[in-house]
């Protein structure tokens, strides 16, 4: 430590207390992640299980589990009155988005349900047996929704992870919620999107409808700058790019 700056050292403590690591930890991989905190915390994160479960009681995971696990369900499972709970002890919103970080870390098939093996294993992925940890490693899981590549790969999870067992589509009303949850503050269309689906379609979402919503987020401007009738979008956005044309020109004609 006594080489490094004054920046690099406050980097280290930094990634040594939301890492809850040790500083020569992570002064080796802050090094390898030539001093980027966010890029070195998404490397930490994503160690193999094996690294990150060693600095993880067994005995307070199980307890930890113990706590939030359904009493009044036959299945050995966290339902969704414990997750409820554990999102109120880390101090987030149910609908906040890094749940779904979250989710993504433990592999959890299905909304509203952690079975046993989800949580322990989720938990040892990321190196956490308390609430207070898994707090504390926040500001690392929201990095990765600012992070393209692992935005997407959230944003693909949490098509199957919504959608009713053995059901090939997403139920409209729910891709909508998830569609605010996941998009709101990053497509300025989104609640317009929403609601053109609820009047003029008023059915499941595939899954091609739901991964090029995405693509179109991030191709076409809000005002629809980009869009390409000739370009291949699932016929829900082309109905859509149509109603808001057809909505912008009769606004024109009676201005």
């Amino acid at each position: 430590m006594n080489k490094l700056n004054r920046a690099q050292k406050d980097k280290v403590r930094r990634f040594a207390a939301v890492a809850d690591a040790s500083e020569d930890v992570a002064l080796k991989i802050l090094k390898d992640a030539r001093w980027d905190l966010e890029v070195g915390l998404e490397a930490f994160f994503t160690m193999p299980t094996a690294a990150a479960a060693s600095s993880t009681d067994p005995a307070v995971l199980e307890a930890l589990y113990a706590k939030y696990r359904a009493e009044d369900d036959d299945e050995d499972m966290i339902g969704a009155a414990g997750i409820e709970q554990l999102c109120e002890d880390i101090g987030i919103d149910p609908i906040d988005p890094v749940i779904l970080v979250v989710s993504l870390k433990m592999d959890a098939a299905s909304m509203g349900k952690y079975t046993k093996e989800e949580f322990m294993g989720g938990m040892r992925k990321m190196g956490v047996d308390s609430a207070a940890k898994l707090r504390a490693k926040l500001p690392a899981l929201r990095a990765e929704l600012r992070d393209e590549r692992k935005f997407k790969e959230v944003y693909e999870y949490s098509f199957n992870f919504s959608k009713e067992l053995n059901q090939k589509s997403l139920p409209l009303e729910t891709a909508s919620a998830m569609w605010k949850v996941l998009l709101t503050n990053r497509w300025a269309l989104v609640d317009e999107w929403c609601e053109f689906l609820a009047a003029q379609h008023d059915k499941a979402i595939t899954h091609d409808t739901w991964s090029q919503a995405l693509e179109f987020s991030k191709a076409i401007g809000p005002d629809l700058e980009g869009y390409d009738p000739a370009g291949a979008w699932p016929y829900l956005i082309d109905e859509f790019v149509e109603h808001k044309l057809e909505a912008k020109n009769k606004g024109n004609d009676q201005a």
